[in-house]
């Protein structure tokens, strides 16, 4: 299916499927920045196909990285920054994509080599936060300069550990710039301190999982993706009913397996079994509670989910949505109001309180920014309610490729 820049169709209806999801990026990308400090053939199975995943696979091979690709496994062959002497160019232009851990990961890791890097990112990447991560690798004499000649930022290093043995990260916007320094200078005597997490912060101990297991092993296997699963999960608790064969356990380490929690403590009808993670709407939902800042990712399906039942569920602390691919608060306002849904929203504790269940009978067009997770929560307010049109279908392949082949019960 050809989904660039496509207005999609879709058909409204109850969700029945036995699926596979994607493996997880933000495993991936802390992976492959593993794999570009430690070469020596560490491996990495089952990659995700995200867009996030690929360009930054792209990007080390630009920087001189020697990666052998599989269907679903690559393997480092040799080491950043040693890998430098690959290239003559003394200055490479990147082209890095829309991905916070893409481009986050990649400014740090390159910072520690001696060639000069030139960020060209698309989309809104080029307006969300990136101070916080400039500002620590400036104090490691790291040469940094933003829009010089067309670039968005040109990074120089190589980063001097004699500057500073102890760098404070601040994580008040994200804990990626946090992550992304403690990846990159993992085999160095630099040590980072996070402060001012206030969201996340689950984020921070799968990047101290995944270095623990870089320890032990030359190589790491990806799980699969919980922010891809409260979709499908979503819609099956409203109407209908998943088997998720490739989910057999809760991961500790992606905040957003509580979406699973969050919704058997609403009464969901879930349970694991042998086969897989198994859900339907045989269960009525009660309304539910829930701090956003701890998962931000899942807000967006917890909404639609709100949506859908009886009385009132509140969502608070969401203004760390503002910083996303798009202003994720702002948007699903917008798609709330566009389709009439029940909602109050205080700006000063940025809470939404969402009146259930919002059922509609006439067609809805929904016009979200090119952000995946918003194409997503559209699709799914459109399938429980009277169908309709969406834009931006191809933003999908940011996390999750065959989404709509998935949800329409297209298994390979």
């Amino acid at each position: 299916m050809n989904l660039e820049n496509s207005l999609y169709k879709v058909e409204p209806g109850s969700f029945h499927a036995e699926i596979e999801l994607p493996t997880s990026k933000s495993y991936a990308n802390r992976a492959l920045i593993i794999g570009a400090i430690r070469g020596g053939g560490f491996k990495i199975n089952h990659l995700p196909k995200s867009t996030d995943v690929m360009t930054l696979l792209d990007c080390l091979e630009q920087a001189g990285l020697k990666i052998q690709r599989t269907d679903s496994s690559v393997s480092f062959l040799n080491s950043f920054p040693q890998c430098e002497s690959n290239s003559h160019a003394e200055t490479i232009d990147l082209k890095t994509g829309d991905g916070g851990t893409t481009n986050r990961f990649l400014m740090a890791l390159l910072s520690r080599g001696k060639k000069t890097y030139r960020f060209f990112p698309s989309e809104k990447m080029s307006e969300r936060p990136m101070e916080d991560l400039l500002n620590p690798l400036r104090e490691l004499n790291v040469d940094v300069s933003t829009n010089q000649n067309g670039a968005w930022i040109v990074i120089k290093g190589p980063a001097n550990m004699l500057k500073s043995s102890r760098i404070e990260m601040d994580c008040g916007k994200s804990t990626q710039f946090a992550s992304a320094m403690m990846l990159a200078f993992s085999n160095l005597p630099l040590t980072i301190v996070p402060v001012n997490v206030k969201a996340s912060e689950a984020y921070l101990e799968m990047t101290k999982f995944i270095l623990k297991e870089s320890l032990h092993n030359n190589f790491l296997n990806v799980p699969v993706d919980f922010s891809s699963l409260s979709y499908p999960l979503a819609m099956a608790l409203v109407n209908g009913d998943v088997l998720i064969k490739n989910c057999l356990a809760k991961d500790p380490y992606q905040a957003d397996a509580a979406f699973i929690d969050i919704a058997i403590a609403s009464g969901a009808d879930i349970e694991w079994t042998p086969k897989g993670l198994r859900a339907s709407s045989k269960k009525r939902l009660k309304p539910f509670s829930v701090d956003g800042s701890k998962y931000p990712d899942l807000v967006p399906a917890l909404v639609f989910l709100a949506s859908q039942i009886e009385g009132e569920s509140v969502l608070t602390n969401l203004s760390v949505l503002r910083h996303k691919e798009s202003d994720r608060l702002e948007e699903l306002l917008k798609i709330m109001q566009s389709l009439a849904i029940p909602f109050q929203y205080d700006e000063s504790r940025a809470e939404i309180k969402i009146k259930g269940p919002a059922k509609s009978s006439v067609q809805a067009s929904l016009k979200t920014a090119r952000d995946h997770r918003m194409v997503m929560t559209a699709y799914l307010f459109l399938r429980a309610g009277a169908g309709g049109t969406i834009d931006h279908a191809d933003c999908v392949n940011k996390s999750f490729p065959e989404f709509f082949q998935i949800m329409n019960g297209v298994t390979k």
